[in-house]
């Protein structure tokens, strides 16, 4: 990218002090301390296999704006000069990127590599078998992006043996599913307007909302519960009395049960309408954001951070909480309020079978994708850099930045020593981390800085200790959301728009959700499931 060479002295330089301090700081046991621009290649030399420039075309989400960080990030700047690569952001966002990676799918225009959410998708299938997508070569060579591969449900998408997508690893089991869809609420609001006791139950929930809304506090014309995207409705809605039918809007990763002795897709279970009513009666009753339908992320953290709604529903936890809200917004409109004060995450809410219960989703959100065009010796090229970022070494760096700078070792902890928030300090890190893996789960320790704010990152940790503890998975067999027949291959359940069909609808919940029901069985939702039960009855699955 235009800026690296310029900063190829800087990086030279940094890296000779992170030496020195290093060997200062040391006890005089360690190992000395390597440059990643010089580990396991001799930089510019005959051994270099990195020795030949390239530019890699990138499709990820808002990438133009993460590009231009890379020239602001000493760590990011070093590692993509060890591989010798720069990066030609090829845009997409929250509201385009299926259409546009699409369209390019079909014309032959992919870049070199992309993000997207499309395992289980009829296009993505498509994508193998026309050769639209490049298999992976075999990884003996790139030994800890062989090793993410022995996650379960990760190794269960080869197609013919063969792997032909890097999943975005998340959280080491679905009890931290949790974290990727909460609601962020204004305590302080609460508090202001009579409430005692942090919600446990929905009808507490929705009382706190009511409160809020009709006290107004701060005089904003406050609404009620916003969201960062229509996609997430399922992922709160659905766990009034029917959790495994939330899904992350793909539509294609719906969760069976068994009802009334057959498999069936959770969304049609008997449990769906009390779920659909208590969302209608809460926009019903001014509980829930008018304008939702319209929102995004943008606007619904604008709304959140500003106080014009009581709650917010998002994915990415305590991260997006500290970043989007706190980092980005927060100080502009309540200077002298402590954010971990003021705001709270809420935990599952007790459903009508007193059970607390989460989203469920997979251990990963989202892929990188390789073009069927992509020279081998590019796909080898990148594969290099997400191995990289997978090592211990790639994870510590773009975590905690330089050892002996940024922070010490002691014992089994790091403990940082620069107090610099590590997104000002090194602003693509996340990036480049990001477009490999999220690995969220890394980041609830208190001794990460990815979550800046300590209040929240403490906050953090007490929260998934608590969800570990406290909230059921109920069960539910991945392999028949996997499972391939020709009906199913084609089927997809956009619940998301489903549950805005009833919220907005004028009638009654059960008219209103028999006219989705009968859409999906014209469909052929009925032909899907006498398939895979058949096919589950092959496979011994009960």
């Amino acid at each position: 990218m235009k800026g690296i060479k310029k900063f190829g002295f800087i990086m030279a330089c940094l890296a000779m002090i992170a030496g020195l301090l290093a060997a200062c700081g040391g006890n005089g046991n360690e190992k000395p301390s390597e440059s990643p621009a010089t580990t396991n290649s001799s930089a510019g030399g005959e051994d270099d296999p990195y020795k030949d420039p390239m530019e890699i075309s990138v499709a990820f989400w808002d990438v133009e704006a993460e590009a231009t960080k890379i020239e602001k990030d000493p760590i990011v700047q070093e590692i993509l000069e060890k591989f010798n690569i720069t990066i030609k952001p090829i845009n997409t966002t929250w509201d385009d990127y299926g259409q546009k990676i699409q369209m390019w799918a079909a014309s032959g225009q992919l870049p070199d590599v992309f993000a997207i959410d499309a395992i289980g998708t009829q296009y993505q299938r498509k994508w193998v078998e026309q050769g639209v997508v490049a298999p992976l070569p075999d990884l003996e060579k790139f030994p800890n992006l062989a090793k993410y591969f022995e996650a379960p449900d990760i190794a269960g998408l080869a197609v013919d043996g063969k792997q032909y997508t890097i999943p975005r690893r998340m959280f080491p089991s679905t009890d931290w599913s949790a974290l990727d869809r909460v609601v962020y609420y204004r305590w302080d609001l609460a508090q202001e307007a009579g409430i005692t006791k942090e919600p446990e139950t929905w009808d507490e929930f929705n009382a706190m909302l009511e409160a809020i809304v009709k006290a107004d506090p701060e005089g904003k014309k406050i609404t009620g519960l916003t969201a960062a995207q229509v996609k997430m409705l399922g992922g709160l809605f659905w766990l009034y009395g029917n959790p495994v039918a939330t899904s992350d809007g793909s539509g294609a990763d719906f969760k069976w049960i068994k009802e009334d002795g057959k498999f069936i897709p959770a969304v049609f279970s008997k449990n769906a309408l009390p779920a659909l009513q208590n969302m209608k009666n809460m926009y019903d009753t001014g509980l829930i954001d008018p304008d939702i339908a319209l929102t995004s992320p943008d606007i619904a953290y604008d709304k959140f951070a500003s106080g014009k709604a009581a709650a917010m529903l998002s994915g990415g936890g305590f991260i997006n909480l500290d970043l989007n809200v706190n980092t980005k917004r927060w100080a502009a409109g309540y200077p002298d309020k402590d954010i971990s004060e003021t705001v709270k995450v809420l935990k599952p809410l007790q459903g009508p079978d007193g059970e607390r219960n989460h989203a469920i989703f997979k251990t990963y959100w989202s892929e990188s994708y390789f073009s069927g065009k992509i020279d081998p010796k590019k796909l080898d090229r990148i594969l290099a850099l997400y191995d990289y970022v997978l090592s211990p070494e790639g994870k510590d760096l773009l975590t905690y930045g330089i050892e002996g700078v940024d922070y010490k070792v002691e014992g089994d902890k790091k403990v940082m020593l620069d107090k610099t928030p590590h997104v000002e300090k090194y602003p693509a890190t996340g990036f480049l981390r990001d477009l490999v893996a999220y690995e969220t789960s890394d980041r609830y320790d208190v001794s990460n800085p990815a979550i800046a704010h300590e209040g929240l990152r403490e906050d953090a940790v007490e929260y998934i200790d608590w969800i570990l503890n406290n909230t059921k998975v109920p069960e539910y067999d991945i392999r028949l959301t996997y499972m391939s027949t020709p009906t199913k291959d084609s089927f997809t359940v956009f619940d998301h728009d489903d549950l805005l069909k009833v919220m907005m609808s004028k009638d009654p919940v059960e008219q209103s959700w028999q006219k989705i029901v009968d859409g999906y069985k014209s469909k052929g939702l009925d032909k899907m499931i006498e398939e895979v039960n058949a096919k589950a009855k092959e496979q011994g699955i009960e």
